[in-house]
């Protein structure tokens, strides 16, 4: 036997020795498989899991868009709706324009009907306005001696006609419109002993009073006054409204509801500073 040969229990323990480091790599290698299966398995139900997100996710976009496909349905039924109530609409209106149309002729007559009836309405309220104004004239016409018997005396009273002959001679063409604009004329001598001995007084008869008839009442008293003296306007008005307060501020004499108001502020007016 050579020193090189191995005898046969050296082989043998040489290929038990092998088989050992053999098992024993299979062994590591067994584990190694382990572990990676077992990693596998992880990622498997971690994919597992994102798969059942991603699946639950589908599931609540298909409910979503299932609710949109029902509110799109909603919203077309609903504008076909207001399409049928829009063509109903517009036949309607079509059929009020036909209407309307048609009524023009006797529309057109209404309307001559009541313009014409508005005259007349405008004439009756004129006229009537005209029959109270005559009406209250009359009864003030009635009434001046009870207004004006504690101021003056010898009265005289009535239309500035009645007492034109005997002022034709005194009154110049340029004071004659002004003696005949006037609607009542009053006349008398004053209780007051030392004011002058003759006083006229040019009544404006008015259903309302305004700036201007205080104007036009003071003007006739100013052009009168320098041919015959001492004249006072006065204004009898309907419905008097504030014009009691502009009479009194204007020294001008008012008449309103049966009395007579502003005699001291006319006569401080019209004889004291006059």
């Amino acid at each position: 036997m050579t020193p090189d040969a191995q005898s046969p229990m050296d082989a043998i323990e040489q290929a038990m020795h092998d088989i050992v480091s053999l098992h024993r790599l299979t062994v590591n290698q067994l584990g190694d498989l382990i572990r990676v299966q077992r990693d596998t398995t992880d990622q498997l139900q971690a994919v597992s899991e994102a798969m059942r997100q991603v699946g639950s996710l589908f599931r609540d976009m298909a409910n979503a868009q299932a609710r949109v496909n029902d509110a799109l349905i909603a919203l077309s039924t609903q504008l076909e709706r207001m399409t049928e109530v829009d063509d109903a609409t517009k036949q309607a209106i079509k059929d009020l324009i036909d209407q309307f149309q048609q009524a023009v002729p006797q529309l057109d007559q209404l309307a001559g009907q009541l313009s014409g009836f508005g005259v007349l309405l405008r004439q009756l309220v004129r006229e009537q306005e005209r029959l109270i104004l005559s009406a209250f004239r009359q009864d003030l016409e009635r009434r001046l001696p009870t207004l004006f018997c504690r101021y003056l005396a010898s009265l005289r009273w009535g239309v500035p006609g009645v007492f034109y002959e005997e002022l034709a001679a005194r009154l110049p063409e340029s004071a004659v419109d002004f003696w005949l604009a006037a609607d009542l004329v009053v006349a008398g001598a004053l209780r007051q002993a030392h004011a002058p001995a003759w006083l006229w007084i040019m009544v404006f008869v008015t259903p309302e009073a305004d700036e201007a008839l205080f104007a036009r009442a003071s003007a006739t008293a100013m052009v009168l006054g320098d041919v015959l003296g001492t004249v006072l306007p006065a204004i009898a008005v309907l419905r008097p409204g504030d014009a009691v307060g502009m009479a009194l501020s204007q020294g001008i004499l008012l008449i309103a509801d049966g009395v007579l108001h502003g005699w001291e502020q006319a006569i401080a007016r019209w004889i004291a500073e006059g």
